[in-house]
């Protein structure tokens, strides 16, 4: 006789893996609804006027490279980097490097740096984000760019309110579940994977959802300048109540 599995025994079952090791694997579709045109058009207008399309440009927590592989029409020296080998390794683009954005191993610098798609909410500290501030304006050129969106608090309790996300691919099927806690301000994305043969696995994505005024004292620590914050995907000026905010930022 099959003995019933308890709650806890079931929950036994599931493996937890480490961050993007089998979200990679569902991203595209995970990504689906996110317009990566509209993204790459943003991302030029807010710097054409001062990075040439032979400029030496270095995208950070680069995923599946989707936003440079629309972008290098207009750039064409775009490296694309993350720290995750399996999320570089969805893409078929071919400027790409496995590397830590607070330990990049180049040896020149940069005209444009970006990043996308509130990235930079992964680190999880002030120390550690303004280690990475350093490593940026260690890369950047004296008049180069450095442009990178973060969510706010806003943008937390608009995804809290709808938290769950089901999907499926061809060898996975796959749960997500948004959690936002404003005392810690860490915004937690818990996906549940499970694979043909019935295994479920576990990913937990933290972000921190840092006070809008600590970036530009962080920025200013770290020897750069804000000389522009818009909301995101507009011209328009971003401001603490705004769900998501685009920053442009130079060195002193």
């Amino acid at each position: 006789m099959l003995k019933k599995l308890s709650r806890t025994e079931k929950k036994s079952k599931i493996t937890e893996v480490r961050q993007y090791s089998l979200v990679s694997v569902i991203y595209s579709d995970l990504m689906k609804e996110v317009d990566y045109v509209r993204w790459a058009k943003y991302i030029y207008i807010l710097t054409k006027d001062k990075i040439q399309s032979n400029s030496e440009i270095l995208e950070l927590a680069s995923g599946s490279c989707n936003l440079s592989t629309y972008l290098q029409s207009k750039y064409k020296n775009i490296i694309c980097t993350d720290i995750s080998k399996q999320m570089l390794m969805q893409s078929s683009y071919k400027k790409k490097i496995v590397c830590d954005m607070l330990h990049l191993p180049f040896k020149k610098q940069f005209d444009l740096i970006f990043s996308a798609f509130d990235s930079i909410n992964y680190i999880l500290t002030q120390k550690i984000m303004l280690t990475f501030f350093k490593e940026v304006y260690r890369y950047l050129k004296r008049d180069g760019i450095f442009t990178f969106d973060v969510g706010l608090e806003k943008n937390s309790y608009i995804h809290e309110k709808d938290s769950k996300k089901n999907g499926k691919t061809k060898n996975y099927s796959y749960k997500r579940k948004s959690i936002y806690n404003p005392k810690t301000r860490i915004h937690r994305n818990i996906f549940e994977i499970t694979d043909k043969s019935g295994n479920v696995f576990s990913e937990i994505h933290n972000q921190k959802i840092y006070d809008f005024n600590t970036y530009f004292k962080l920025l200013d620590k770290a020897g750069l300048y804000v000389v522009n914050c818009y909301k995101t995907f507009t011209l328009k000026e971003g401001w603490a109540n705004t769900s998501r905010v685009q920053f442009i930022v130079k060195r002193k």
